[in-house]
């Protein structure tokens, strides 16, 4: 369930930046490397994360962040 709604998040966000099809997306799914994301694009995720699912992510619990399931595990520990 987190994981879907936070693919759909990243799909949303990137839009047409998106270099993959969001059903390849995966929990080890990197956003620099596979996703191309930029700082911009991370901070819009993470902000529509924090909006969906009601949370504050502090900017030192982003530290180590690379990956999809990273942001998963994260959002699970909060909730």
């Amino acid at each position: 369930m987190v994981f879907e709604t936070v693919k759909e998040i990243i799909a949303d966000a990137m839009g047409a930046r998106l270099k993959v099809s969001k059903d390849s997306i995966t929990e080890n799914t990197e956003f620099i490397a596979d996703l191309h994301a930029d700082s911009v694009d991370v901070a819009t995720i993470i902000c529509d994360i924090e909006d969906e699912f009601n949370i504050e992510i502090e900017e030192e619990q982003l530290e180590g962040i690379e990956t999809v399931g990273d942001v998963v595990d994260k959002i699970k520990a909060m909730i």
